[in-house]
């Protein structure tokens, strides 16, 4: 046990006439024994015991305090913006509350912690002004003893102003597109005793094995009598995560007094003997309990969750308790669609278990320190973090280097993000800022305290390229390096961490509106992108931009924010993309080797997990009735064969389903096998075949069959009616599309009383028929057109048999350059045929019920949801996202589906369907009063310009004089 002295100052309170201003409370702290730090201090009590007071729930509330009194009510915690309230830029708004303390406190001291108040405020308390704070995502207390009432009410006013050089630095009111002003996390007054914690920061390190540990307290003692205090000692126990059973204890007597209003350092430390260590496969948590014995009374005990783990920078790579990392992540923002930056109803929670069902291991709190309620999150369900100070774009704003102002608004902010989560296991990065320019003067110092008072992290400057940081931090990074990433830096000298990339399509929102199929079609460059980062060891990891849609819904209708940009939209829905990070993350990858053949089938599983044997998961399969479990013994990075017996051959339409649980249980993958074939036949249509007869009445003529009619206009060579057995199949048409990329979106933002954007559904324009030739023979019927757009021309051919097939073949050169997102041709069809069915071939062998890219699925032009704009629906939805519609039809209805191999227009009695060999692509859509059926030869990603690198693999530019040509097969019944 080693214990170390450091003289501290006392706390300092300064008078300014008959006003008690308590400055936010410093302590220094010893990190070497030659540096010091002075930091707020962030009473370890006010988390750890219940003698809390909460002050949330309804206040009073004044839009300008230095003007009116505070007299409407208010919910804290909160944004005024999203409770319709309007503040002027630079005025302060007032929140007033009213409180009485248990009389069980008296002879305590009152700390009246605040989580978030954005962005600058005061705090007055019984007429007295007690504190100021400058800055809205980090906690701060105030020691209001000396200002309390202990009969009748107390009365506690905040006054805040929204506005300030902490908003400038964070971006934080730009970023979500409206002033996020108010007390916007939780706020609540804790009694601790006299004698208590000032700090206490715990820290774990393991033997050259890796098997034994050492768990230490860093803590300070506060005596806040008015007595000196000798007769003291410390104890520290350690428990397992329930806080029952006890691992060991010791304890120490402290041999140095503490002066009256003074301060005393200690450290304290023991050995552990093979304790579970702490990953996110395995998060294993044990329980700390420090007290202080005053003699033979409990002075002040605190409480804390803690994992045993160890980071380590090697070269280029990071490693955790002995074993390198790769960081599966995504940049989470606090989100929510009524109330903003304000989150509630335990939404931190619901997002870490969400995103780990989606084999996320890692996420990027962008772009500010999230509340506690995270992190414990965190902690307990396995995820890894890199927590980020609040500073983005911060060198559009002035700051007076070297002065107090300097060092509240960079330094101070900083190092309340360290101290207040410096002691969790799930905490692995420290990110001092996003974006932001001049390194040497915001930056260098901040970083270099941050070494300072946490030497057990790696420090990460979230940048546009790894040079930012003048080569000065642990770790590198780079935003949006594209497909070539990988290769670029994968002899970096230090881990580079892409902790920004593969970027939903958001800004392309003309696309979107259009064709929510682009979210789907994002999986195939996210999967490319990541197998090559995979693969290189470098490459630390990377995380998505973003985790949740960033938009809001202000109270008077307008809807507000950066983009739809998450796998998760801001009600936590499961987007398109949700289920392509899941299946690219996926840590157990599992093929099919062969069919079922002699009662058996064979498997290959690969473990790609990094803290776990294949053996520690579940991985139950079903089959025609049977089931099973995979027991398997497979380190991490290893590929195993395996066979699983089936006695009984099943049939060809029965899919060996294998569900993948990990080490805590979650289902982290789904898989889905043909393991016999199916065989298809084509019958004759021989006996089927009748003659066709042809009338012709001026322009138009009819030819038909006992089933089918076929009207052609001579004039515009159109196919204006298409009949089968008297049903309306077709209207008229179709037209050529080269629709050309568009990444449009109205701007970067969604402001505005009514976002709205038009679909992008232009087909050519200009056409011009120059030729028709007709084919009547008594077998079939041939239509031909020769026929000129302004962006290509060429011909088209239609070939009808009586049956009902209908052959399109196609060839048209290009006049002009295009980059295409795609092309084909467009069908026109009555207004009745609103449902969509589909096979196609997809990426994955699986896809949920409600994924717009399930391999087979129903999909109706209409659902019971209400017309929603690009942001989505604006009051919490009860149906899944693909059911969502604008004008053009629901998400499903209206997304392309990529490589059919079948696909049926139909209004329940004809059909329209299209017959491929996977190479096609179907979009409908309805349109003035008809449904609109692109069949596609070519489909693409998408415009997004943040995803253009990964997107661009994928394009086929077209200049003038190439080629566009394409067989289609209709089947008309």
């Amino acid at each position: 046990m080693k214990f170390r002295f450091t003289a501290i100052i006392a706390f300092i309170f300064l008078i300014f006439g008959h006003v008690v201003r308590a400055q936010i409370q410093k302590i220094d702290y010893t990190t070497t024994d030659h540096e010091t730090l002075k930091i707020n201090r962030i009473s370890p009590a006010a988390s750890s015991q219940s003698d809390k007071l909460s002050l949330d729930g309804q206040w009073l509330f004044s839009e300008n305090v230095n003007k009116a009194p505070c007299t409407k009510d208010i919910q804290v915690p909160g944004e005024w913006v999203m409770q319709g309230f309007e503040v002027a830029k630079d005025a302060y708004a007032g929140y007033q509350k009213s409180f009485m303390l248990p009389k069980s406190w008296k002879n305590k001291r009152i700390k009246l912690r605040f989580d978030g108040v954005y962005s600058e405020s005061e705090i007055w308390l019984n007429g007295q002004k007690t504190a100021s704070h400058l800055g809205g995502f980090t906690p701060f207390e105030v020691d209001v003893t000396q200002f309390v009432k202990w009969s009748g009410n107390n009365q506690l006013v905040v006054k805040v102003k929204c506005s300030s050089l902490a908003d400038s630095l964070a971006s934080g009111s730009q970023y979500a597109a409206h002033p996020i002003g108010g007390i916007t996390r939780k706020v609540y007054l804790v009694a601790i005793p006299k004698i208590n914690f000032a700090y206490a920061d715990f820290k774990t390190q393991f033997d050259k094995d890796y098997q034994n540990a050492t768990l230490s307290a860093d803590i300070i003692i506060a005596n806040e009598q008015k007595a000196s205090e000798k007769d003291l000692s410390v104890r520290m126990e350690l428990f397992m995560a329930d806080g029952k059973t006890k691992v060991m204890a010791k304890s120490a007597n402290i041999q140095a007094g503490i002066e009256k209003g003074g301060l005393l350092q200690q450290n304290i430390s023991f050995e552990v003997q093979k304790p579970e260590k702490w990953d996110p496969e395995h998060p294993n948590l044990y329980m700390v309990k420090l007290s202080i014995m005053d003699g033979d009374k409990l002075a002040d005990v605190i409480y804390k969750r803690i994992g045993f783990r160890q980071i380590e920078v090697r070269g280029n790579q990071v490693f955790v308790n002995d074993r390198p990392i790769k960081l599966r992540g995504v940049c989470h923002h606090e989100t929510m669609p009524l109330r903003g930056r304000s989150v509630n109803d335990n939404m931190w929670e619901k997002d870490v278990e969400l995103f780990r069902e989606a084999n996320v291991n890692y996420m990027r709190t962008s772009h500010y320190p999230p509340p506690e309620e995270l992190i414990d999150a965190c902690n307990r369900l396995g995820m890894f973090l890199e927590v980020e100070a609040p500073f983005c774009w911060a060198h559009n704003t002035p700051v007076p280097l070297g002065t107090p102002l300097y060092h509240t608004l960079l330094v101070d902010q900083t190092l309340d993000m360290v101290n207040y989560f410096r002691s969790n296991p799930s905490v692995l990065i420290w990110s001092v800022g996003n974006e932001s320019e001049k390194y040497k003067e915001y930056f260098k110092e901040t970083a270099k305290l941050v070494k300072a008072f946490d030497p057990t992290r790696p420090r990460n400057f979230s940048q546009w390229g790894p040079a930012a940081d003048d080569g000065d931090l642990e770790i590198t990074n780079y935003h949006y390096p594209g497909p070539e990433g990988p290769e670029k830096f994968k002899n970096s000298k230090r881990p580079i961490v892409f902790d920004e990339y593969v970027h939903l399509n958001a800004y392309n929102r003309q696309e979107l509106v259009t064709d929510p199929g682009v979210r789907d079609a994002w999986g195939i460059g996210f999967k490319s992108m990541w197998e090559s980062m995979y693969r290189t060891p470098a490459i630390l990891g990377g995380a998505i931009w973003a985790g949740i849609d960033d938009s809001f819904f202000l109270p008077d209708g307008k809807a507000v924010g950066y983009g739809t940009w998450g796998p998760l939209d801001g009600w936590r829905r499961k987007k398109p993309e949700y289920w392509h990070v899941k299946k690219v993350y996926s840590p157990v990858k599992i093929k099919q080797l062969s069919n079922w053949q002699n009662g058996q089938i064979s498997l290959q599983l690969e473990n790609r997990m990094l803290f776990s044997n294949l053996s520690e998961c579940k991985i139950q399969w079903s089959l025609a009735g049977q089931n099973g479990f995979i027991q398997v013994d497979a380190k991490r990075d290893a590929k195993v064969t395996t066979k699983i017996a089936i006695a009984k051959q099943p049939s060809s339409n029965e899919k060996l389903m294998i569900k993948v649980y990990d080490p805590r249980g979650v289902m982290i993958d789904i898989y889905a096998f043909n393991v016999v074939p199916s065989i298809a036949e084509k019958a004759s249509t021989q006996a089927t075949i009748a003659s066709w007869n042809y009338e012709q009445k001026g322009n138009i003529l009819m030819a038909s069959t006992r089933n089918l009619q076929v009207q052609v206009n001579l004039v515009s060579g159109d196919i204006e009616k298409v009949r089968f057995k008297g049903d309306r199949i077709w209207n008229h048409g179709p037209r050529l599309m080269i629709l050309p990329l568009n990444g449009w979106g109205n701007g970067t933002q969604m402001t505005g009383d009514n976002l709205d954007i038009k679909p992008y559904t232009d087909v050519c324009k200009n056409r011009i028929v120059e030729e028709i030739k007709l084919d009547k023979s008594l077998k079939e019927f041939t239509v031909s057109i020769k026929e000129s757009y302004t962006e290509a021309k060429g011909t088209i051919s239609y070939q009808f048999l009586s049956d009902g097939t209908l052959n399109v073949g196609y060839k048209y050169t290009v006049q002009k350059d295009v980059n295409p997102r795609q092309w084909g041709f467009v069908f026109s069809l009555p207004e009745s045929f609103q449902q969509l069915d589909w096979q196609r071939n997809g990426l994955w062998t699986y896809y949920p019920k409600d994924h717009i890219g399930r391999e087979t699925g129903t999909a109706k032009l209409r659902s019971d949801t209400k017309i929603s704009g690009p942001a989505g629906p604006p009051v919490l939805p009860t149906t899944a996202w693909r059911l969502d519609r604008n004008g053009l039809g629901t998400n499903d209805f209206r997304s392309t589906k990529m490589y059919i191999t079948q696909a049926d227009l139909t209004n329940d009695t004809s059909f329209f369907s299209v017959i491929s060999d996977g190479h096609q692509h179907i979009r409908a859509w309805q349109e003035q009063g008809s449904i609109k059926a692109l069949i596609a030869g070519y489909s693409n990603m998408g415009g997004e310009g943040f995803f253009r690198g990964h997107a661009r693999k994928m394009d086929k530019p077209l200049n003038s004089g190439d080629l566009v040509m394409d067989h289609i097969q209709i089947k008309l019944n």
